[in-house]
């Protein structure tokens, strides 16, 4: 019996697979939240009272567009609508 014999290498074929796959995942989130800021962004150009029938303001627009470039900010925004209908924010 020898050290050698027990031992085995690695298989080199799943962890460039799961590489790749955690790279595309990634990628496909980063674009999805730049997208979703650009659209947040056209929601700042619209109308007071179109803002209102969606159930934001113009400062819930701000402030989910300061957060960080790798945040979703339609996230935030449709936390705030959904407060702003149950009655938790004025």
């Amino acid at each position: 019996m020898t050290i050698t014999a027990r031992t085995r290498t690695p298989t080199l074929t799943k962890a460039p697979l799961t590489n790749v796959r955690v790279f595309v995942e990634a990628a496909r989130a980063i674009v999805k939240t730049i997208v979703n800021r650009r659209q947040a962004k056209l929601l700042a150009e619209m109308p007071d009272y179109l803002l209102k029938d969606v159930g934001i303001r113009r400062d819930d627009i701000h402030n989910a567009l300061q957060t960080v470039w790798h945040e979703d900010p339609t996230y935030r925004l449709a936390v705030s609508a959904a407060r702003r209908r149950c009655g938790f924010l004025d």
